[in-house]
C-alpha cells in the first residue's frame, strides 16, 4: 500500500476517540508514516510512527523531530520540522465550499484526507513519512 492509498483509506473518518483503528495505527507505524489531525481548539495530534501532540491554540506552528514534538523546554534547534496549523480562518474550504475547522501547511511531502464531525468538515488531516523529515 502506498501512502496515498493509506490517506484515501483514512478519508471520511468521524472525529472522536479513538479516531483510528489499531490496524490503521499499526500500518502507519510499520511503514514509518505519521498521521496528523486536529483535536478540540488547541491540539495537533500525531499518530503512527510518531505518537505525540503539540499545542496550537487557535492555530500556530508545531516544531518536531523524528522522535517527538518540541515542548518548550528542550533546545528548539533539535526540532527542525514544522507544521503550521490553521484554525477556522474561513478561507479553508472543501470541494463543496464548506469551511474546514483545521487545516495544515508544511513543506514536508504529504497526502491529505478529510475528517468530519456530525457530517460537517472538521479537519483536513495529513500523512507523511518520517523518511522525509530532517
Amino acid at each position: 500500500m502506498s501512502i496515498k492509498e493509506f490517506a484515501q483509506q483514512l478519508n471520511g473518518k468521524e472525529y472522536g476517540y479513538p479516531m483510528f483503528t489499531e490496524k490503521e495505527i499499526q500500518t502507519a507505524k510499520d511503514n514509518g508514516w505519521v498521521i496528523v489531525t486536529g483535536a478540540s481548539d488547541d491540539l495537533m495530534e500525531f499518530e503512527g510512527a510518531i505518537r505525540d501532540e503539540g499545542v496550537c491554540f487557535d492555530g500556530g506552528k508545531v516544531f518536531f523531530s523524528k522522535s517527538g514534538v518540541y515542548n518548550g523546554e528542550d533546545d528548539k534547534y533539535k526540532f527542525p520540522n514544522c507544521i503550521k496549523a490553521i484554525w477556522y480562518s474561513g478561507v479553508n474550504r472543501d470541494g463543496d465550499g464548506n469551511t474546514i475547522t483545521w487545516t495544515y501547511k508544511t513543506d514536508i511531502p504529504h497526502e491529505t484526507f478529510m475528517v468530519y464531525e456530525d457530517e460537517e468538515p472538521y479537519c483536513r488531516g495529513i500523512v507523511f513519512s518520517v523518511n522525509d523529515l530532517k
